[in-house]
């Protein structure tokens, strides 16, 4: 049956499921706040990089499918259900700054009449906000669906039709069996539960996620010391089937929009319930202390940083994608400016300039090789594809020195030492 559907926030969430529900055949109308946005996306033109997804957006236009406007009214008129995807930030108590949540709900709220729309929300929020949406909307007799995401950045469009998991979350279990009928022609596992348990599924599913990081990088860290092969060491143990190999790999650190800030959540939810946080801290503590040991072994070869020339290569948070939200690179980036050292930069999607008053002072050229000039050490910090595909003796031609560090397990070690370089990988 062809719905009439509209979501809240045209950021990556909700651009991501406005065009693959406007795929599925639905009738999507988009609501956000910022002119300049919705006028370009009237044009076509996606505000960043996600796979596939400025195709679908285009081909969904045309069909007239998909629509966007400043005006909530006209996004909200004669809707059967609203997806909230607005964004959730960490707060400075390290919860979940819901106010967009809460503007977007009071939005929806001026045109609720008749238990019509269907509340959806696709945005991450802290455990009960579900129940406080229920009781805000009792009045105009709206059910409230929990609907999480679990899209992964620069798969996103291929996460959503094939999807792990989709996790529904109500009360009311008629609006519950609606929403699922959205997804009715999608392959994959429908769970059907409460508001809390449905909140928690994603909170939780990134902190276990944090978890595997730091975990792999503890393990890199012990396999250093101890003389063992640290890849080898992570692809033995992510064979058993208990443990996987997903997100079991040493390296810089997590980032990105939802790891760091979901970690913090539970660890502020499990404080507020006066139950053990000690190992969601642990995690984060780990994560942090990885760019420091990149800083050291920088350091412990170069001796000091100031005057030095670094090329890192990498500045979105993980490849395929432009986000560079909590980037472990941009961090390191900052760490070695404070150092007195002279950062250049490259990144095949991310520019710096794009990234206005939040950029770091780094200089940044169009591919890696020039980077790489007259460098005293390179850093492979994001792991995009093309990084594991240089051409080592040309890249080693063009420096000053011969330090390459690895912070992504992107190069053969043997290799590269074979090209001239002092290779150093984490754990290695």
């Amino acid at each position: 049956m062809r719905e009439r559907l509209a979501i809240i926030g045209a950021g990556h969430v909700g651009l991501v499921y406005a065009a693959c529900l406007a795929e599925l055949g639905h009738d999507v109308s988009v609501y956000d706040i910022d002119p300049e946005r919705v006028a370009s996306l009237r044009r076509g033109a996606v505000p960043f990089f996600e796979e596939g997804l400025a195709d679908l957006v285009k081909k969904n236009l045309k069909a007239k499918r998909l629509t966007f406007s400043t005006e909530p009214g006209a996004a909200l008129k004669g809707a059967t259900m609203a997806f909230i995807c607005v964004p959730t930030p960490s707060a400075t108590d390290g919860g979940l700054d819901e106010a967009p949540m809460r503007r977007a709900l009071q939005t929806i709220r001026q045109h609720a009449r008749g238990g019509r729309p269907i509340v959806v929300t696709k945005s991450t929020v802290s455990v009960g906000m579900n129940r406080y949406i229920k009781e805000l909307f009792r009045d105009r007799k709206v059910p409230v669906v929990s609907n999480p995401e679990f899209l992964r950045e620069g798969s996103a469009i291929h996460d959503f039709f094939h999807p792990h998991r989709i996790v529904l979350g109500s009360d009311d279990k008629a609006a519950m069996a609606a929403v699922a009928k959205l997804y009715e022609t999608i392959d994959g596992p429908v769970f059907t539960t409460d508001p809390i348990t449905a909140e928690l599924s994603k909170l939780a599913a990134n902190a276990f996620l944090a978890l595997k990081v730091s975990f792999a990088n503890s393990i890199a860290r012990v396999a250093s010391s101890s003389g063992g092969d640290v890849a080898a060491t992570l692809k033995i143990l992510g064979t058993d089937p208990r443990i996987g190999p997903g997100h079991l790999r040493a390296g810089l650190g997590f980032g990105g929009a939802c790891l760091p800030k979901d970690l913090a959540a539970m660890e502020h939810l499990a404080r507020r319930s006066a139950t053990p946080y000690e190992l969601f801290s642990a995690v984060a503590a780990v994560n942090q202390d990885q760019r420091q040991h990149v800083m050291d072994i920088l350091q412990g070869k170069l001796v000091s940083l100031s005057g030095r020339r670094i090329a890192v290569l990498g500045l979105a948070f993980k490849a395929d994608t432009d986000d560079v939200r909590e980037s472990p690179s941009l961090a390191l980036i900052a760490e070695l400016l404070a150092a007195g050292a002279n950062v250049v930069a490259h990144d095949p999607v991310v520019k710096l300039r794009a990234l206005g008053k939040d950029a770091p002072a780094a200089v940044q050229r169009r591919s890696a090789l020039e980077a790489a000039n007259a460098a005293d050490a390179v850093v492979i910090a994001t792991e995009w594809t093309e990084y594991g595909r240089l051409d080592l003796p040309r890249l080693r031609k063009r420096m000053k020195g011969d330090l390459l560090v690895d912070a992504r397990g992107m190069l053969d070690p043997i290799v590269s030492r074979k090209a001239g370089f002092d290779y150093v990988g984490i754990g290695s």
